[in-house]
């Protein structure tokens, strides 16, 4: 029986079965691999097959992306989406692709890979109307003067460390939804008690930190998961403008809000 983390919700042709290892494979996925595992017309199978055809991406990176996508999708629904530390930018293309009310992609990241114009080619063949809607910026988003949109959502898979921080930053900054998958939890920036690093883990005490940083932003946030099997790094937070308990404070220090009381998430 699948359990609740190993439930696909893109790819749902691996429910039903003990997942294979291989869907957390770095190696690229070929054309046969992709014309076997993921057959019929739907769009993402589509997609996935013209990517393989080119070899362009890790099935790792790309099940990440799909699954990801589909657990946050409905909550980030606004006209301009930002991916950052896009990489490839295959998250914020999905956006593109499958969420007619999105105008307008951007993904960022400090260089545009060498991949990207033939990752973006492939999306266009499966789904022409994204053509003008995505464009890649290259900026780091850990130097000051990057600025979004007001309501813009932002999302981001792996950004290393304190990346991910910096996302929320302008998540919060723009006042738009946000939705992370953390990755490399660096211990000396950890803002959580010792004493939660200790009985929860580091990655564990590093996500309630944000978590009580963003309701103190006045968020709405909640946590979920893509299948292990594609990685070890699987928690998303998901997080909406709109707690009306809280509201913003220009002091935020990226830690537990003080007077809150950490037994009340546990």
């Amino acid at each position: 029986m699948t359990s609740t983390t190993q439930t696909f919700k893109h790819f749902r042709q691996f429910n039903g079965q003990q997942p294979p290892t291989w869907l957390g494979s770095h190696s690229s996925l070929t054309a046969s691999d992709a014309a076997r595992h993921f057959p019929g017309d739907s769009l993402q199978n589509k997609l996935v097959r013209q990517l393989g055809s080119q070899r362009l991406l890790p099935i790792k990176e790309m099940l990440e992306c799909g699954e990801l996508f589909e657990r946050v999708r409905h909550k980030l629904r606004s006209p301009i989406v930002a991916d950052l530390c896009s990489g490839h930018g295959l998250l914020g293309i999905l956006f593109a692709i499958f969420e007619r009310r999105v105008e307008r992609v951007l993904l960022i990241d400090r260089r545009r890979p060498a991949s990207y114009l033939k990752l973006i080619d492939c999306a266009v063949r499966v789904a022409p109307w994204i053509e003008t809607k995505v464009t890649f910026r290259e900026q780091r988003i850990d130097r000051a003067g990057l600025s979004l949109p007001e309501g813009t959502s932002i999302v981001s898979a792996h950004a290393c460390g304190s990346l991910t921080d910096r996302c929320l930053d302008l998540a919060i900054a723009a006042r738009g939804a946000v939705a992370v998958m953390p990755c490399c939890y660096p211990k000396r920036a950890c803002p959580a008690p010792r004493s939660l690093q200790k009985a929860l883990g580091l990655a564990t005490a590093f996500d309630i930190a944000r978590t009580y940083r963003l309701e103190a932003a006045g968020y709405t946030t909640h946590w979920a998961t893509i299948p292990a099997v594609i990685t070890p790094m699987h928690r998303i937070l998901v997080a909406r403008p709109g707690n009306t308990g809280a509201s913003p404070s220009k002091n935020d220090d990226h830690g537990i809000p003080e007077g809150r009381q950490l037994s009340k998430t546990m």
